[in-house]
């Protein structure tokens, strides 16, 4: 999966959270929000492992993108 699918697939998993209980004006930016939260939460984990993780060095390069995408939608 690619860090833009990886991206979507969290920002969409993070909307069908907040659309019951979000004004339909601030979804976006909460679903933007909780992904990112549970990117940072990731990373932090991720700096520690060294083996290479879908096409990168390491899975620490690859949530990094996915947090870029986060931040495109």
């Amino acid at each position: 999966m690619t860090p833009k699918e990886k991206a979507k697939e969290l920002y969409n998993k993070m909307k069908f959270l907040t659309e019951c209980n979000s004004q339909p004006s601030t979804v976006n930016g909460m679903c933007k929000k909780l992904a990112l939260v549970c990117v940072d939460e990731i990373l932090q984990q991720a700096q520690m492992i060294e083996t290479e993780y879908n096409g990168y060095d390491n899975p620490y390069q690859y949530f990094l993108q996915v947090k870029q995408e986060i931040n495109k939608l």
